[in-house]
């Protein structure tokens, strides 16, 4: 069920981003955004129908996007083989790079690049079972039709590919902060080589804020936020350690490379604060610039509905 690209070609669908906290969905009619919504996670199946009514949703299909930490993606070398045998020998030898097992999981693959005559590498994409049932469950409760679910760093760099071609011949990463778990992404040249998933996210702020301020919406609060100074000192021990985090990957990325990483991408719901008050910039001495800002999107929400943009692609 996991899926890298979806084959056929619709042009009405629901692309949609089950996030922790929010659900981001992007409305597809004749290949182009139409429509757009952004709601507090609750009940899923409740939530889901409440979209379609109130927004006027005339298709059943949609796409779908998760991340979880039973969600994984790796990358190594990997025989070269044709399609279904690739495939076969990839099941066989699943426990070798990841902490389940075969029957515990779907997964699916892409070839990124040919290392030699005889080696591939490889991009595999695992899911829980139980993860994906669920959410089959409630989406078929719905009488929708799903035509993809995908990991959200694999939309993500689907966006990527897509939309900044001019930075494919540049070592770059991207950082994915969502609100329990954030995820980086390192490309050589546009072909990813480091994902991993690092155990911060917005809710960690969130919390430290909430517990010195008296505040009633915290969400309100990030998105009118300008004394961008008293956000990044309120935060300074957990982002702190989110920038060690990041450095080691740069350094073991120069370390088999022997090049640097020379621009970071970032999204997510508060990106736009680290963006503007140049936080990546002076931490990590690197270029920084913000995934979707040029998007059709309002302003307000375009790095937010990265993932689900990718969808659409």
């Amino acid at each position: 069920m996991l899926k890298f690209k979806i084959k056929e070609n619709i042009k009405d669908f629901v692309a949609i981003n089950l996030g922790n906290y929010f659900i981001k969905g992007l409305i597809i009619k004749d290949n182009k955004i139409s429509d757009y919504f952004i709601e507090k996670k609750t009940d899923l199946d409740t939530l889901i129908k409440k979209i379609w009514q109130e927004k006027k949703i005339q298709t059943d299909k949609v796409k779908l996007s998760i991340k979880d930490l039973n969600c994984l993606v790796r990358i190594f070398p990997f025989i070269k083989l044709e399609r279904k045998k690739l495939k076969e020998a990839l099941a066989y030898e699943l426990s070798k790079h990841i902490p389940f097992s075969s029957q515990e999981v779907y997964f699916d693959f892409f070839i990124l690049n040919e290392l030699s005559q005889n080696e591939v590498n490889l991009l595999l994409a695992v899911s829980k079972k139980d993860i994906i049932d669920k959410i089959i469950e409630t989406f078929e409760n719905q009488k929708l039709n799903i035509l993809e679910i995908t990991l959200d760093s694999v939309s993500t760099i689907n966006l990527f590919l897509n939309k900044y071609k001019e930075d494919k011949d540049f070592n770059v990463s991207i950082l994915d902060i969502g609100y329990s778990l954030s995820t980086l992404i390192l490309l050589e040249k546009g072909i990813p080589f480091v994902l991993r998933e690092i155990t911060f996210g917005t809710k960690d702020i969130v919390n430290i804020i909430r517990n010195l301020k008296n505040i009633s919406d915290i969400d309100k609060w990030l998105f009118e936020l300008k004394d961008y100074e008293e956000f990044f000192k309120v935060s300074g021990d957990i982002l702190f350690n989110l920038c060690k985090e990041i450095r080691t990957s740069f350094d073991y990325f120069e370390l088999k490379k022997a090049k640097p990483i020379e621009k970071l991408y970032i999204t997510g719901g508060i990106a736009n604060i680290f963006y503007k008050g140049k936080f990546f910039q002076h931490s990590l001495n690197v270029k920084t610039d913000v995934l979707n800002k040029n998007s059709q999107l309002p302003d307000l929400f375009k790095e937010a509905f990265s993932v689900a943009l990718g969808l659409t692609l």
